[in-house]
């Protein structure tokens, strides 16, 4: 994906094995009803009538919805499937027709965000007056917005894939965004290619190294990400806005473009998102 697309996925294996910690703010609000009282104590018939019909669609959501508030409330390592099914009032039926294990609700959670992002940034592109270049940048700048303003989303689900032992995990996550992402960005260069905007070679190999930039940001990432938390945001947001602005140059000239084409220096948006990726006090009323 575009350099920014990657931002809020790329920096997590930068913090694997590391010290550092995320935390939580315990803010969880469920979107479907929990039960009260002691699950120990429910009769398996009152569990049976609680369980909710509806259609496949709105029950994948429903789950995911679950998923999400336990995660971000409780912790990846403490939620059981059993827990998602009794937030959701879903039996374990419904549960499997959509997934098979647990890791497969954080790649849902990741894949849903991915696509809250392009319907988020879709507006903005169709208004864009001009080329694609005015899409492309339309599209970078919209998906930055989203994660700025998401960062406490997007903290709870790096708080799993940072942990030592979830390489593997953390991969599966990585290549469910890339799969959905790569094929609209090659599609974007690909018209600026046929619009004599862009002047590359192969718009699939550009998409592929420009999603390759995200591998090498991880150390930058890391650093800026280990100087807010540990109350110098000013330097983190520094680190952070300068290695964008090098890519923004990279991409210029991987796409034939005159320098500043793709600008992806925005020190206040890397600023709002560093505070609600380190946890920082009152970054969510920013």
């Amino acid at each position: 994906m575009a350099p920014l697309m990657y931002i809020s996925w790329s920096f997590v294996a930068a913090l694997e094995g590391t010290a550092l910690a995320i935390k939580l703010d315990p803010f969880y609000i469920p979107t479907v009803g929990l039960f009260c009282g002691d699950a120990a104590e429910m009769n398996q018939d009152s569990t049976k009538e609680s369980h909710r019909r509806m259609a496949p669609d709105a029950r994948r959501e429903a789950i995911l919805d679950a998923a999400q508030g336990l995660f971000m409330a409780r912790g990846w390592e403490t939620v059981t499937i059993a827990d998602v099914l009794e937030a959701a009032r879903i039996s374990k039926g419904g549960f499997y027709h959509h997934f098979t294990a647990k890791e497969d609700l954080l790649t849902g959670i990741v894949a849903r965000m991915t696509d809250q992002i392009f319907a988020a940034t879709e507006e903005a592109r169709n208004r864009a007056s001009g080329d694609a270049l005015a899409r492309l940048n339309a599209l970078l700048a919209g998906s930055l917005r989203w994660k700025a303003e998401h960062a406490a989303e997007m903290r709870a689900v790096a708080e799993v894939l940072i942990r030592p032992g979830n390489d593997i995990l953390y991969q599966r996550v990585f290549n469910a965004t890339a799969e959905a992402v790569a094929p609209i960005l090659e599609e974007m260069i690909a018209d600026g290619a046929r619009e004599g905007v862009f002047d590359v070679a192969d718009p699939r190999l550009a998409a592929e190294i420009v999603i390759g930039l995200s591998q090498g940001r991880q150390a930058v990432l890391l650093d800026a990400i280990a100087l807010a938390a540990a109350g110098d945001i000013d330097a983190g947001t520094g680190r952070l806005d300068a290695r964008m602005r090098a890519e923004g140059l990279t991409c210029d000239r991987l796409l034939g473009l005159p320098p500043g084409s793709v600008p992806l220096s925005s020190p206040e948006d890397y600023r709002r998102m560093l505070a609600g990726l380190a946890g920082l006090a009152g970054a969510d009323d920013e």
